[in-house]
């Protein structure tokens, strides 16, 4: 059958013209996706740079990450310096430069220094300053282009995340002086039981100094030279102050303090810290506690004698008078019960008890929260024996500072704590000299007490146990305080 194929005019436009026809955009069959991909691709470059621009012109300002360097003197400590940088190279927070300042060293410390890879050794030159020499000369050489410098003992190990938790308290504290770990021992080191002895009242001692410290909203008076973080620019600001080679003054035994005062002085923060720890070095027999603290008492009786009275200051000789007048009770009683019995004037008074008893509660406060405690540390503070022994030895050790300085007698405060940590005698007759002194001293206090008019002996005897018992309840009432007075959460 046949189809009719209908045809279609074209429709007229309404303008009355006819339309047009539209050409292709294309010539031919090869040149459309050529000009396609051209166009994509022109039109994905675009948008790429813009992104580009954008991104740069609105990115947020990138923060610099700061840089730390970490000095630690050496003198012949070839027993720890191998503890001390393994627990440096493991921080969570790793030091970008760790130097170990080898000072007049006999021993093999800078050799094993030298097998720990990224750990720079330097020698001193000429150094006849000791410690403080060698921080200055090894700060004038590395301290460019640091943020950070902290100063660490050759005997002190850091917990893990000790730089870290230091640099992140320094990081957020306005106008950043230093900032110090809180220090405490690890009773394991002890090999005997008078080392162990030893060390648990150190502990007990720094527990109860850094709690203080932590309750003066974090203030201390010292950033111990132990383990403490300083900001470099303020380390700057005191070495041009002072104008000298380093920021560490080398005329004092106690340059930790004398930094610390530096920077208040100049109105930098000096803090504990309140999360980070550090492991000192304890002494482990009496001859080097002796020696040690020595130069630290001696050292601060030369500074408050040189020094102005400031806030600064103030808290140093509070400090001194509260060690001084727990001295003068302890010998006053001991003096008034022995020249009471001589003349048969002594009667027993049950008030006398209350005193041990709260110096018991408090001693067993503290001991309740020194680090990592034991239970022989809450026994020694029950007894109360030992905490009363190690205190009488800091007041004589005190006394004989003091008098050293106001006599004017200068002794070598380093050489003596180095003698004494390697085993020397440290000076038998001088010891020696000292017990016959304090024989004939007691001696002849017996002979002129036992010869003294009965009226004499009647005033002094009341006279001194009425000022004893008033000293005495000032004490108790300031335990009582210490023992009530809240931890603010805060953990020495």
């Amino acid at each position: 059958m046949a189809t009719k194929e209908l045809l279609v005019a074209p429709k007229a436009l309404s303008s009355g013209r006819t339309a047009e026809l539209v050409p292709a955009s294309w010539s031919g069959p090869d040149r459309e996706p050529v000009l396609i991909r051209a166009a994509t691709r022109a039109g994905e470059v675009r948008r790429a740079m813009s992104r580009v621009v954008h991104d740069v012109r609105y990115r947020p300002p990138r923060r610099r990450t700061a840089k730390m360097l970490v000095l630690i003197p050496a003198h012949n400590e070839e027993d720890s310096i191998g503890n001390v940088l393994n627990a440096l190279l493991t921080q969570t927070r790793v030091p970008d430069r760790i130097v170990v300042i080898a000072d007049n060293c006999t021993d093999k410390t800078e050799q094993i220094a030298r097998r720990f890879r990224g750990v720079t050794v330097m020698r001193t030159v000429g150094n006849t300053e000791r410690k403080v020499g060698a921080l200055n000369q090894a700060w004038s050489r590395w301290q460019a282009g640091y943020d950070y410098v902290a100063g660490i003992d050759a005997d002190t190990i850091l917990a893990p995340d000790c730089l870290q938790q230091l640099e992140a308290e320094l990081a957020v504290t306005p106008r950043p002086g230093g900032v110090m770990a809180r220090y405490t021992f690890d009773q394991r080191l002890g090999a005997s039981g008078m080392a162990r002895l030893l060390i648990r009242m150190q502990r007990l001692e720094f527990a109860a100094w850094t709690a203080d410290a932590l309750r003066r909203n974090r203030k201390t008076y010292v950033l111990g030279g132990q383990a403490s973080l300083f900001s470099n620019d303020a380390l700057r600001a005191v070495a041009e102050h002072n104008q000298t080679r380093g920021p560490w003054d080398t005329s004092t035994q106690v340059e930790d303090m004398q930094l610390t005062g530096d920077l208040k002085a100049m109105r930098y923060s000096t803090n504990v810290s309140v999360s980070a720890r550090a492991y000192a070095g304890p002494m482990m027999n009496l001859r080097s506690l002796w020696a040690q603290r020595r130069k630290w008492d001696e050292g601060m009786a030369r500074l408050l004698v040189h020094s102005k009275v400031n806030q600064w200051t103030a808290t140093l000789w509070k400090q001194q008078l509260g060690l001084a007048s727990n001295g003068i009770t302890r010998l006053g009683f001991l003096f008034l019960l022995t020249a009471s019995l001589m003349v048969h004037q002594y009667r027993w008074n049950w008030l006398w008890v209350i005193p041990p008893a709260v110096a018991v509660l408090l001693n067993l406060k503290l001991a309740w929260r020194v680090p990592n405690r034991t239970p022989a540390d809450l026994i020694g503070a029950v007894l109360l024996v030992p905490v009363e022994l190690y205190l009488i030895m800091r007041v004589c050790c005190t006394t004989a500072s003091w008098v050293n300085v106001l006599v004017g007698i200068k002794r070598d405060g380093w050489a003596q704590q180095a003698r004494a940590e390697q085993g020397g005698a440290g000076g038998p007759g001088k010891i020696l000299g000292a017990m016959l002194i304090v024989a004939a001293l007691v001696a002849g206090s017996v002979y002129g007490w036992i010869h003294a008019p009965l009226f004499v002996q009647r005033d002094i005897l009341t006279v001194g146990w009425a000022a004893l018992a008033i000293i005495t309840v000032l004490q108790t009432l300031l335990m009582v305080f210490r023992i009530v007075r809240p931890n603010r959460g805060l953990r020495p």
